[in-house]
């Protein structure tokens, strides 16, 4: 299993299985004791229910974790009382083949330090796979902000 360089250890390790997918960045996990509890995948954002590849990634991201046994290396919790974390399926970084697959954005101001997402997102973007075969695409937190901003206009 590749660990991301220069990366900080975990608050916590959680283990479980993924009940449901929200997004192609956020998802539901059942712990052995029968809780669940929401998590956001560390280091990523994917594009929201509106933008173009939102469908996409959150299928992609469902085919990748739903009912299976995942791992989770929390990193926050986040103003949500999300769980912010780094998802692994059996050997596979999770957050890392969602950027790879082109189907989300490097959240560089969280992620800074993390090569392996980093370089994911650079060889997508150099082969124009997903979000990057668009001429322009829109980062979905300028994609949350504009909608803000014409909900605000339209009181």
């Amino acid at each position: 299993m590749q660990k991301p360089e220069n990366s900080s250890p975990p608050l916590q390790v959680l283990t479980g299985t993924c009940v449901g997918v929200s997004d192609g960045d956020s998802l539901l996990l059942e712990l052995p004791g029968g809780e669940r509890v929401r998590v956001r995948l560390f280091g990523i954002d994917a594009p929201e229910k509106d933008q173009p590849f939102a469908r996409e990634a959150r299928k992609k991201l469902g085919y990748l974790v739903y009912d299976k046994s995942i791992r989770v290396e929390v990193q926050d919790i986040d103003q949500y009382g999300r769980y912010v974390g780094k998802v692994y399926a059996g050997a596979r970084y999770v957050n890392r083949f969602m950027l790879k697959e082109g189907l989300a954005w490097l959240y560089r101001h969280y992620a800074a330090g993390d090569e392996l997402l980093a370089a994911a997102e650079a060889r997508a973007r150099a082969a124009k796979r997903g979000i990057w075969a668009a001429a322009s695409p829109l980062r979905p937190r300028n994609f949350r902000s504009e909608r803000r901003m014409t909900c605000h206009n339209d009181e």
